[in-house]
């Protein structure tokens, strides 16, 4: 039964509440649509003022509010469920809850569905700022919850912090077992569907200065740990896309198909490793050359790309295999000969006469590709970020014409350059290099590091991977892309500024958090059924001894239940002592002649001996004031409480 004393009517409990809800929205407020946002904070806005002036708002007119609540949500997002729309209607439903708050019951109510609301945040921000602010958000939760359930109430605030700090430390144990060991779903917890469709990074097609626009951008595209062997910086290739379709200006995919592992050459494993992906709203995944098995989950496809059935909207994580292909025997087929020999009908005439005539004075298909890459290194090819505007002919104006460019205007121009000489060859999009983090042992792949390179068939090579750009000789390096690479080169040498700090001190700290960041996105926001399945094989237990994780959920608890039974037993040990003094107070009275009946407290016991044995009321006032004060009305730390016992102890044996 609820004590009378615990209603919300108490001093400083519902604006606490509303203190609360506020905590709890802040980041949804960002998230959410802005009348939504509106509407909550007009929500809490008419509860302080009700609050305030004790006004009592009909409950038909809340109703009303909660339907047109309801009906507003629908015609905004034309449905009720998703994260967008569920997530708004859930938070407008909060505000409601709290505005039509009355008694105890209601405000405990709150409190424990705040718990729920608070996590909502996750669904659209997972950084490391967002789960310390959820911890603050967590913790106001649970000082609302002893306030709430307090006689003092906000009053005792100043022990709030503390118990509610003792009681998260003693709920982590039993919450890391279960976040380790509770069966996981498949994907991580927090990848729910995302209705924007904007994404950085590598698009589904290549034109000339696609590419080269994301070398400005420094934001992480994956990252990579590699077991065991690593391959040199200059090789790692992170194919992407590959581009068979020339319309004249555009680059586009062929025609391609899911593949089975069967129908491909048979292979060698070279390097394994693991990806980390940040979002990028596409299907595509990226893996070091040359790709074979597929991650789980995924597709391979004919042209030895990877695929995912759904776009990446959260950090996704994955492990893979390079691998070496024996082509020795293996012939093109005529329909993947056909498709990566196709031009346009017209254009770029002169380039077509150039290659074959080039093509003829060779004598082989490597001889031929040789001297293109000779032709790159030794004549006035520049690499920059700045080329002439080429809008018509744009190989003929870029090889035979101003020959700058980026790295896709010299891939595209190289694999027009093979077809227009007979050879099978193709554009491969993805990224080169890698930035090595000493401190969480991974390499960082940013969206600068977007590159583009060809594939050219040989027979009895099979596809073999030419990157033009990189002939290029380093002095026609456009300065800026120079200083890019030895700025990255160099954070580790030992040249110091002012004050005595290493020159790079801020990119090396950057580095630090982002491996910081790193665990945390991969080992906690990631966790999901493949990680549980590794960490778990780390103890001997496979994905089909699932009964031992049952017997480890059933120890743990049954060890946090004798833990607390221990406890409660020790408190209620010290709490027998308290009424074994209380006991010796009554039958010492009784040997004075007072007659106490069976069913007066202590509070009622002063009165009587106020009113009727004033002497004895002076002796016995103060023992019997310790008694409530440490059985009812005890706030303060444990220390205090044992002090405040002793002198209990100490007034009964005066008796």
């Amino acid at each position: 039964m609820q004590a009378p004393e615990l209603n919300i009517q108490r001093e400083g409990i519902i604006p606490m509440l509303i203190a609360i809800q506020a905590i709890v929205l802040f980041p949804l407020w960002f998230e959410i649509p802005v009348w939504i946002t509106g509407i909550t904070l007009l929500l809490l806005a008419t509860k302080w003022l009700t609050y305030k002036f004790e006004v009592k708002l009909p409950s038909w007119l809340v109703l009303i509010f909660v339907f047109s609540a309801l009906a507003g949500v629908f015609l905004y997002f034309r449905t009720i469920s998703g994260r967008d729309a569920g997530v708004g209607l859930i938070c407008l439903m909060y505000g409601f809850k709290l505005l039509e708050s009355k008694s105890y019951r209601d405000a405990a109510l709150t409190l424990f569905i705040s718990f729920f609301i608070m996590v909502m945040a996750f669904l659209f921000n997972q950084s490391i700022a967002m789960g310390l602010y959820l911890l603050v958000a967590m913790t106001a939760i649970l000082s609302g919850l002893v306030a709430l359930n307090s006689i003092q109430g906000v009053k005792g605030i100043k022990h709030l912090g503390r118990i509610s700090g003792v009681a998260l430390l003693q709920a982590l144990p039993i919450m890391l077992v279960l976040f380790f060991l509770f069966p996981r779903l498949p994907g991580p917890l927090w990848a729910m569907p995302d209705s924007s469709q904007g994404g950085t990074g590598i698009s589904d097609s290549m034109s000339p200065g696609d590419i080269g626009s994301l070398t400005t951008f420094d934001d992480p595209a994956f990252r990579v740990k590699f077991e065991g062997e690593i391959p040199s910086a200059s090789d790692m290739y992170w194919r992407g896309m590959v581009f068979s379709n020339y319309d004249g200006l555009t680059w586009r995919e062929g025609a391609r198909s899911p593949t089975r592992t069967a129908n491909i050459p048979s292979y060698e494993p070279l390097y394994s490793y693991r990806v980390q992906m940040e979002p990028n709203k596409s299907r595509w995944l990226f893996g070091l050359e040359q790709l074979a098995e597929s991650p789980k989950g995924t597709f391979l496809f004919n042209d030895f790309t990877w695929r995912r059935p759904q776009k990446i909207t959260s950090q996704f994580s994955y492990a893979a295999e390079a691998v070496r292909y024996e082509y020795q025997g293996v012939a093109l087929s005529e329909f993947h000969r056909r498709v990566n020999l196709q031009l346009p009908a017209t254009g770029n005439a002169e380039t077509r006469q150039w290659s074959q005539e080039l093509y003829n004075q060779s004598g082989s298909t490597n001889d031929f590709i040789q001297r293109i890459l000779n032709i790159i290194n030794q004549q006035e090819f520049r690499y920059t970020l700045t080329p002439e505007v080429l809008e018509d002919e744009v190989v003929d104006g870029f090889w035979l014409g101003t020959r700058e460019g980026f790295c896709e205007h010299y891939a595209g121009a190289f694999v027009f350059i093979m077809r227009a000489a007979g050879i099978p060859a193709r554009v491969v999009t993805g990224y080169q290099g890698g930035e090595y983090n000493p401190y969480g042992d991974f390499y960082l792949i940013r969206q600068s590091d977007a590159h583009a390179w060809t594939e050219v068939w040989i027979d009895n090579q099979g596809w073999v991977r030419i990157d033009p750009t990189a002939a290029i000789h380093p002095t026609r390096v456009e300065a800026d892309l120079r200083n890019r690479a030895n700025r990255r080169d160099d954070w580790f040498s030992d040249k110091t500024i002012g004050f005595d700090l290493p020159q790079d001190f801020l990119q090396k700290l950057r580095m630090r958090w982002d491996a910081v960041k790193s665990f945390w996105d991969d080992s906690l926001m990631s966790y999901g059924q493949e990680q549980q399945n590794d960490w778990l094989s780390k103890l001997g237990i496979r994905s089909n001894q699932w009964r031992y994780l049952g017997y480890a959920l059933v120890a743990t608890l049954l060890l946090s239940g004798l833990t607390l039974g221990f406890w409660l037993l020790r408190k209620s040990s010290r709490r027998d002592q308290i009424e074994k003094y209380y006991e010796l107070i009554k039958a010492k009275l009784v040997k004075f002649g007072v007659e106490i009946p069976d069913h007066f407290g202590p509070m009622a016991l002063l009165e009587l001996l106020s009113a009727e044995h004033t002497e004895l009321h002076k002796k016995f006032a103060t023992p019997i004031k310790y008694y409530i004060k440490i059985r009812y009305q005890t706030e303060s730390t444990h220390s205090a409480d044992n002090e405040w016992i002793k002198r209990f102890k100490a007034q009964v044996k005066k008796l």
